[in-house]
C-alpha cells in the first residue's frame, strides 16, 4: 500500500517519542501489505476498527489510535490522525465525520 500523510505521525512521535516505534512498525506493515478490503485489514490488525468509512489502529499497546482513510482501489493509505488514548476517548476527532455523513 502506498502511504499517505506520514508527515502527521511524525509530527505525533515528536510530541510522543514512546510512539516512535510502534509508528514506524505500523509504518513498515502498511507498506508491505497489498489489502483489498477491511477484512484483510482486520487480518493483519486484529484490533483494526472501522469507523464511517476510516480504519481505527490501536499502536503501541493501545495506547495511541491512528486514524486512517483505505482506498483500496487505489492501493492507498491516507494518515487523517494520530491521536494519545485520552485524545480518542473524548470524540473530538469524530465531528468531521459525523458531519459528513450529515451532509450527504
Amino acid at each position: 500500500m502506498k502511504l499517505t500523510h506520514w508527515g502527521r505521525a511524525r509530527q505525533f512521535y515528536r510530541r510522543y517519542p514512546q510512539a516512535r516505534s510502534a509508528l514506524l512498525r505500523w509504518r513498515d506493515t502498511v507498506i508491505e501489505s497489498k489489502w483489498s478490503n477491511f477484512s484483510e485489514v482486520k487480518k493483519t490488525f486484529n484490533s483494526a476498527d472501522w469507523y464511517q468509512g476510516s480504519v481505527i489502529f490501536d499502536i503501541g499497546g493501545n495506547n495511541f489510535r491512528l486514524v486512517a482513510v483505505c482506498r483500496f482501489n487505489l492501493k492507498r493509505v491516507y494518515i487523517d490522525k494520530v491521536l494519545t488514548h485520552e485524545e480518542y476517548e473524548k470524540g473530538n476527532w469524530k465531528s468531521r465525520y459525523d458531519f459528513q455523513k450529515r451532509k450527504k
